[in-house]
């Protein structure tokens, strides 16, 4: 049955006035069960795999596609994994009430495994693309299923705490792919980021085997007594392959127009007008299926879940467009080494982790969702502002000051946002698909936020370059070779590689502006968030 905003309101005061005493005296002795350590290490292995490998790519990027002369593509690197991940992350939460947590699990951890190995000995920039795909389809289930992971163990109020030990951890994979990212590409090699994960893969791995296993029953969804032939029965097939194609149209389809091809080709237009017939398909698909719904509508109607969703797509936009034009900034503008770059990213690494504590601690004390989410959402569109006031030569300081406050506030409105949506539907039932269903829509904030920007900046260098490069021999020829290739500016007169920069500058400038924007509408729809505080059991 949908749930309406007065409906939600209801729910709200129910929890509020007629949650049993004896509930929350069960919450109060509540201890971890057997093992739990050894599961927190396997799930939180893959959480800090998640933040390194996010990191370790915006540092990299840059130089590994001039590697491959495919600067023009570079967003490929990122809308590539981005694109399976978005599209796989609502089915591993449902999945795993089908199939289990310990399966989704492991086909999660295997897949990151098998695409981290895929890019290490890819020989073309096609292969590399593939292979991080099939990282993104594993990606897309590690913070996912860790989330229900521990929404299984923990009780809902006491959730705060762990919430902040699993920001930490993720904050600390951030740090050190940012870190060492770009020191790895600059000696060894770029190939060694994506095999220095495999490890960390196979450690979480290992333990999982022998520590995580299935809850006895997934309430309404309890296995033991039903064939195979049930279990497939409940699995919405239709919608899966819905959503993965419409998501993939249209993320394809952003990625291509204005930069490969103009965006009145046919091939642009027919893949986004497909991609919104299927889209409308899968909402039909979800109406009307005997299956169990991937996305349950009625997790999308109402004005409290619609308002928390909005800022939660907003803040994926805002947050990765930030992040992967941050280390291009330095590299084209500044003319920094890929390690220099990336070393950057340790000060708004290091603040996404002092966001996750503060919030992690909040939750676990006052509750306070809401306040939770508007100052993230403040110091998320503050911090984009700044960055997007750097001038072509700027002073030293602000490269670090001016980077804090968008990270902090992600650190804060993530996990707040996540909360602020679980604690409008019932815990018991739906912690699982509700989680992914967070995570699939900030997922695709991510790859609008990537695909918009990197367009932005591709489309300033194509119109702008001809005439900063007017009157130089060979012009279309070094125009390719920029836009394919970051390493290009260096080899060129001091005077033209200055043009050619100061054009590189105007492109990203405007994409600060896109992501500040981004996080302004975030900020908006965050003012008409509501949070009771960590009040379900």
């Amino acid at each position: 049955m949908a749930i309406s905003s007065s409906d939600s309101a209801d729910i709200e005061q129910d929890v509020d006035e007629t949650s049993p005493l004896l509930t929350n005296q069960h919450e109060q002795k509540w201890k971890p069960p057997k093992g739990f350590m050894w599961i927190e290490v396997a799930i939180f292995a893959n959480v800090f795999l998640t933040g390194f490998d996010g990191t370790i790519m915006a540092s990299t990027y840059a130089l590994i596609s001039s590697e491959f002369s495919a600067a023009n593509t570079a967003s490929w690197l990122t809308t590539s994994y981005l694109i399976t991940t978005t599209a796989f992350q609502p089915l591993y939460g449902r999945f795993s009430d089908i199939f289990g947590r310990r399966t989704c699990f492991f086909i999660a951890g295997t897949s990151f495994m098998i695409g981290c190995l895929g890019c290490a000995v890819a020989q073309t920039v096609w292969v590399l693309n593939l292979m991080r795909a099939v990282t993104g389809i594993g990606g897309g289930g590690l913070m996912t299923v860790a989330t229900i992971i521990n929404s299984d163990l923990i009780p809902f109020r006491k959730r705060g705490i762990y919430q902040a030990v699993q920001n930490v951890l993720f904050g600390f994979g951030s740090i050190c792919g940012a870190s060492l990212g770009g020191v790895i590409a600059d000696t060894i090699g770029w190939r060694w980021c994506f095999i220095l994960q495999v490890p960390v893969s196979l450690l979480a791995l290992g333990v999982g085997y022998f520590a995580i296993k299935n809850p006895e029953k997934f309430g309404h969804d309890a296995l033991d007594a039903e064939d195979q032939r049930s279990v497939w029965r409940k699995v919405d097939i239709a919608g899966s392959a819905l959503l993965i194609l419409s998501l993939s149209a249209q993320l394809v389809a952003l990625s291509l127009g204005g930069n490969e091809l103009p965006w009145s080709n046919v091939w642009v237009i027919t893949t986004l007008v497909g991609s919104v017939v299927l889209l409308g398909l899968f909402v039909l698909v979800e109406a009307k299926t005997k299956a169990l719904p991937i996305i349950p509508l009625r997790m999308l109607r109402g004005f409290r879940p619609i308002a928390t969703q909005l800022a939660n797509v907003f803040f994926g936009m805002a947050a990765y467009a930030f992040l992967f034009q941050v280390p291009l900034f330095f590299q084209v503008v500044l003319g920094e080494s890929a390690s220099r770059a990336g070393s950057r990213l340790i000060i708004p690494s290091l603040a996404t982790l002092i966001g996750g504590v503060i919030a992690g601690v909040v939750m676990s004390r006052w509750g306070k969702l809401a306040s939770l989410v508007r100052a993230g959402a403040f110091l998320m569109t503050l911090g984009n502002v700044l960055v997007a006031t750097f001038e072509f030569h700027d002073s030293g300081w602000k490269y670090i000051v001016y980077l804090f406050p968008a990270n902090l506030g992600q650190g804060m409105a993530y996990p707040s946002t996540l909360f602020t949506f679980l604690a409008i539907f019932d815990h018991s039932a739906d912690h699982a698909v509700s989680s992914s269903t967070v995570y699939l829509i900030r997922s695709l904030g991510t790859v609008w936020g990537v695909a918009i920007t990197s367009a932005i900046t591709q489309n300033v260098l194509k119109a702008r370059l001809p005439g900063a490069l007017s009157g130089i021999p060979d012009k279309w020829r070094v125009i390719d070779e920029i836009r394919h290739s970051v390493g290009a500016l260096h080899q060129l007169p001091p005077d033209v590689e200055m043009r050619a920069r100061m054009v590189y500058y105007e492109g990203i400038r405007l994409s600060f502006i896109a992501s500040s924007g981004f996080a302004l509408v975030g900020f908006i729809a965050a003012l008409f968030t509501r949070g009771r505080g960590l009040e379900r059991s």
